[in-house]
């Protein structure tokens, strides 16, 4: 029986493993704050939701079909950054005639912004077949 690696380039082909591998997008807000978004499933329905600041994992949500809203529970402060509790990440799920995507709103409170600004994004966008 013969074995094959990820990197085997004899193995064969697979339309429904390519379908069904992991997609991966990092928007960066910021050079200290990235937005990582990892988006699985068989219908592309799981979105895997990060803030990050370099290899630091600051908060992580699951999106699904089931509950596509996700909220952060507090702020999170990088120095002079901060991103205040009560943003939002929501999933729409792709469909064969629409884009699956994820949107961020969040508030952000800097030196230039000490009232806060809106940031409002489509932080990952990807299709039904990937």
């Amino acid at each position: 029986m013969a074995t094959h690696s990820a990197f085997d380039l004899a193995a064969p082909f697979s339309a429904e493993a390519a379908a069904a591998a992991p997609l991966h997008f990092i928007y960066q807000m910021t050079p200290l704050v990235a937005i990582a978004t990892t988006v699985t499933g068989d219908a592309r329905q799981y979105a895997a939701v990060s803030i990050m600041s370099g290899s630091l994992n600051l908060w992580t949500s699951m999106l699904t079909q089931v509950a596509p809203v996700s909220k952060l529970p507090y702020d999170i402060v990088l120095g002079p950054l901060t991103i205040k509790a009560g943003g939002t990440f929501t999933l729409s799920v792709p469909t064969p005639v629409a884009s699956g995507k994820v949107q961020a709103i969040l508030t952000i409170v800097s030196p230039t912004y000490p009232n806060g600004a809106t940031f409002n994004a489509t932080v990952a966008t990807w299709n039904l077949a990937g």
